[in-house]
Formats: structure tokens, sequence, C-alpha cells
């Protein structure tokens, strides 16, 4: 099987499952507006008739923070919380569209189906939750672990050479980065072994995942990589893009804004496209005894 055959297709199933993804751009957007909308009022209130438009319009100007004067303690409470609940909702609201993904990247051939989107997404979701918990505590234990390591074996700032932190920080980050697909690979297999099963089973599911992994590791490992690789080019992309606009006009923000949402739908095709593809991988060699793991 040659490796463009699972990027292939992976790229033809996520522009299949537009329809989804815009379900989740319009969810999302949803979603921040709730929080946007009144802190951006509350702020407004503060500020009054300030210039502070025509001061953000050359980058962030420190005279625009003294404005906020006795307020900021509750602007800076008030962001805090909606950061929060932002993040907490977003995460949940992922896992949610998440089983509705991988039921429609199946057969990749078929027609989308909003009424298949929407129902796997509420069957999968417990199933789907534990799995992320699981996968995100194991890889956030094996960052630590791999920069506690090249941190020890750098030596304490007064015993170790100039730069000898910063270099053994380069080399962890280095190791988290060739073994991060591993993880993802354990938890996308799993995900899609779950969609496929006749019950909920997370915990067997995870198990499974690392299964599939290992033993089609070759094939699957730089499939993987590939989809890791084009995400960063285009995340680091984005980051200097946007970093380098500067804003003259109330019109120049709007379509400031319409690119960023553009941009955005293409993160998530981006996201959908590496789930697309470990989707084939797993249809070549799926998981043939389900029964005996429920």
């Amino acid at each position: 099987m040659s490796i463009l055959n699972p990027i292939i297709s992976g790229a033809v199933r996520s522009i299949n499952s537009i329809k989804g993804v815009l379900a989740i751009w319009l969810s999302t957007l949803f979603l921040v507006s709730l929080i946007a909308i009144p802190l951006k009022s509350s702020v407004k209130n503060v500020l009054g008739t300030s210039m502070i438009t025509e001061k953000l319009y050359e980058g962030i100007n420190i005279d625009v923070l003294t404005d906020f004067g006795t307020n900021m303690p509750t602007i800076v409470s008030s962001l805090s919380s909606g950061i929060f609940l932002l993040i907490l909702f977003g995460f949940l609201l992922n896992v949610f569209f998440n089983g509705g993904l991988f039921a429609t990247l199946r057969n990749g051939e078929e027609k989308y189906s909003s009424s298949q989107f929407f129902r796997s997404a509420g069957t999968c979701f417990w199933p789907f939750l534990l799995i992320t918990v699981i996968m995100s505590l194991i890889i956030l234990l094996i960052v630590l672990l791999i920069f506690g390591v090249t941190y020890w074996i750098a030596g304490t700032p007064d015993s170790s050479p100039e730069g000898a932190r910063y270099k053994a920080a380069i080399i962890g980050g280095i190791i988290v980065m060739v073994i991060l697909p591993v993880f993802l690979l354990v938890a996308d297999y799993a995900r899609i072994w779950q969609v496929t099963s006749l019950k909920s089973a997370g915990f067997k599911a995870v198990g499974i995942g690392f299964k599939q992994t290992f033993r089609h590791f070759f094939s699957s490992y730089p499939v993987m990589l590939i989809n890791m690789i084009i995400q960063a080019l285009f995340g680091g992309f984005v980051l200097k893009f946007l970093t380098g606009i500067t804003l003259h006009s109330g019109i120049g923000l709007f379509l400031l804004f319409m690119l960023s949402q553009f941009l955005y739908i293409l993160k998530i095709l981006l996201r959908v496209w590496r789930y697309g593809s470990v989707t084939f991988l797993y249809e070549k060699h799926p998981e043939k005894d389900i029964t005996s793991y429920l």
C-alpha cells in the first residue's frame, strides 16, 4: 500500500464531510460569541468614548490599559472565567463532534448524512470522552517525563554549562514531536474502533488502539507524521500572516474577521483530513474479532 493512498483518501473524505466541518465551525463561533460579546460590552462601558479603536489600529498600546483604571481587576476576573468556560465547553463540544466525524468518515464513498452525524455524535460521546481523557493524561505524563529527564540530565542552573538547559529543552521537544504521532494514532484507532463496535467500551477501545498502532506501525506512523507536519506548517503560516497585518479601518477589521474564520475552517478540515487518513488505514486492517472485546 502506497503511503499516498491514505493521505489522498483522507483529503477526499474531509471534503465530503464539509457539512460536518461547517457545523463544528458554527457551533464554535456561537460558543465564542457567548463570551466575547458580553466582554466587549463590559470593556466598552469602561472605556466610554475613548479612542480605543484608533489606538489599537496601530497595535497594542499601553495607554489603552491605563484607561481601565480600577475596573481592570473586574475585567480580568471576568475574562479569566470566560476563558475557563470557553476551554471547558470547547473541549466537550470537540469530543461530541468527533463522534459524528468518525462515523461519517467511514466508507468514504458514502454520501454525508446529517442524521448519522448527530446520532453518532450523541451515541459515542461518553466513550469518546473517556478515550480523550485517558489519552490526554498519558500524553501529558509522557511530556512531563521527557522534559523532566532531559532537565535532570542537563543538571541544575548552577552546575550546568551555559545554554545546557536550553539545549535540553530543544532535545526534549524533538523527542516529544517524534513520540506524539504514536499516541495520536492510538487515540484515533481507538475512536474508529469504538464507532464500529456494538457497545460503549472506552477502556477496551484504548487497548485496541495500542494494538492497532503497533501491529501496523510502519504503515501508520508515516501517515500520521505527514498529517502533523502539514498541520504544523499551516499553523506557522497563519501565525506569521495574521501577526503581520495592520488594521486601518473598520472594514479592515471586518475583513480580518472573515479571513480568520476561513482559516479556522481550513484548520478543522486539516484535522478531519488526519481522521480520514487513519480511518482509511483501519479499514485496510480492521479489528476482526470485535465481540471478544465486549
